[in-house]
């Protein structure tokens, strides 16, 4: 066998390895249930649920907060680090989006429609929105160096899907908790089956600011 031969031959030796073991992590991949509930095993809404990882940056990513009848849709948004948010504005009237939080600090002027362009979130962490103008519109970013994350149901459970065989930490994040996780953590071995873990959330009673009154035609205050 000549040289070249014998490198040739290696190198089929590595793919299939590599090819192997790919296969075998698809084949063994599993799914972690999470469920998440208060003091009093309430199911919990919008907790954010993601692995504990870090990947690279995203640099194409835009995702949509909506305003809608002065309100922030949906409440909570989890985004990969590096992704872009668009804020249009669906109501007649005009907005002010702003946030002071650690992780993002920004404020975009009065506007109507969609003038602006997309914020880029690129330090993980909470990200707490509000308007200006309209003082209970309260919204909420949170921002993970992961792909691997899901947003709680109504009945407070999320799936974390297709995970291969090995150890996984598990965190935990909801508006109630401020910027605290590290209470809010479990580690989680799969080996060919799928694994079911609990959360709980001390439930925190939390100040709501007064809001004007809905209207149908989302003209006024």
């Amino acid at each position: 066998m000549s040289l070249t031969d014998h490198f040739k031959a290696i190198s089929y030796i590595v793919i299939i390895t590599l090819f192997q073991q790919l296969l075998c992590q698809q084949l063994f991949a599993a799914n972690i249930q999470v469920n998440i509930v208060d003091g009093n095993k309430e199911p919990i809404k919008d907790a954010v649920i993601y692995i504990n990882e870090t990947l690279p940056e995203l640099t194409e990513n835009t995702i949509v907060i909506d305003q809608v009848d002065k309100e922030f849709i949906p409440y909570v948004t989890v985004v990969r680090r590096g992704s872009a948010i668009n804020f249009p504005n669906n109501d007649d009237i005009r907005h002010q989006v702003y946030s002071f939080s650690q992780s993002k600090q920004f404020e975009l002027p009065l506007y109507s429609g969609n003038e602006f362009r997309p914020v880029v979130f690129n330090k993980r962490g909470a990200v707490a929105l509000a308007c200006n103008i309209h003082d209970w519109m309260k919204a909420y970013v949170y921002v993970v160096d992961t792909d691997k994350f899901v947003l709680t149901d109504q009945a407070g459970q999320g799936l974390l899907s297709n995970l291969p065989n090995g150890q996984y930490e598990v965190l935990v994040w909801h508006p109630e908790l401020g910027n605290k996780t590290s209470a809010n953590r479990q580690k989680v071995v799969i080996e060919n089956s799928n694994q079911l873990i609990t959360f709980t959330i001390p439930k925190i009673q939390r100040f709501k600011a007064w809001r004007a009154p809905k209207s149908i035609n989302r003209r006024g205050y």
